[in-house]
């Protein structure tokens, strides 16, 4: 098999037809489980372009996509309009209903007590996810263009691993989060426009803001 890929915890081969994903030794049997549950559930219960998961020796095995990611159509084809698309593709996931996912607000609770980072931004984190309306839609929460893939003209969203019931809100401020960080330039422009096709204000959106630092800061 030919390797196609590395990220943090696995590497991704390829045998032309199917793609696998193999994580590194002693990665926990349990998170690879994880994984292939919800994006079993999101492939079973919606239209959105996502893949099938299997688990084979330890590791998972999908049908391979062949075509580019979004970042790549944005750096390298100059696509121009790769926003709206962008942008479009994060509104339909919120349309996704009945899906079998965890409470956002619950696992985020969770976690923020639980994190030994300063207390203080424990207390902003735990005050931002009060401030959050309670919704539960399907959200992505890792959305930016790496976790798109462009093939036969569709786009597939790819790594749905933390993926929850959330509000929106929570999706949009993290995604923004990512923009001001990599692609600074574009950050203000996707927020306005998210605006627009949510219908959510900008003082919602800020306000998840400090949570979503908060859980970003801690996955890291």
């Amino acid at each position: 098999m030919k390797k196609i890929g590395e990220g943090k915890t696995a590497e991704v081969y390829s045998d032309g037809l199917y793609a696998y994903k193999k994580y590194h030794k002693n990665y926990d049997i349990r998170n690879i489980e994880y994984e292939v549950k919800v994006q079993n559930e999101i492939y079973d219960k919606t239209k959105l372009n996502v893949c099938h998961y299997e688990i084979e020796d330890q590791m998972i095995k999908m049908t391979l996509i062949d075509g580019v990611e979004l970042a790549d159509r944005i750096r390298i084809e100059k696509y121009k309009n790769w926003l709206e698309d962008f942008t479009d593709l994060q509104c339909e996931i919120y349309k996704c209903k009945n899906i079998n996912l965890l409470d956002a607000y619950e696992v985020f609770k969770s976690q923020i007590i639980a994190s030994k980072i300063d207390d203080s931004l424990k207390l902003k984190a735990l005050e931002s996810l009060e401030r959050i309306d309670r919704l539960y839609q399907l959200c992505h929460l890792d959305f930016h263009p790496l976790n798109i893939i462009y093939s036969n003209n569709e786009y597939y969203i790819i790594d749905w691993t933390n993926a929850k019931l959330a509000n929106p809100v929570m999706d949009i401020a993290s995604t923004y989060i990512i923009f001001r960080q990599y692609i600074s330039r574009q950050a203000n422009r996707y927020l306005k426009m998210m605006i627009k096709k949510t219908g959510f204000s900008k003082e919602e959106i800020i306000d998840a803001i400090p949570l979503m630092a908060f859980i970003k800061l801690r996955e890291n």
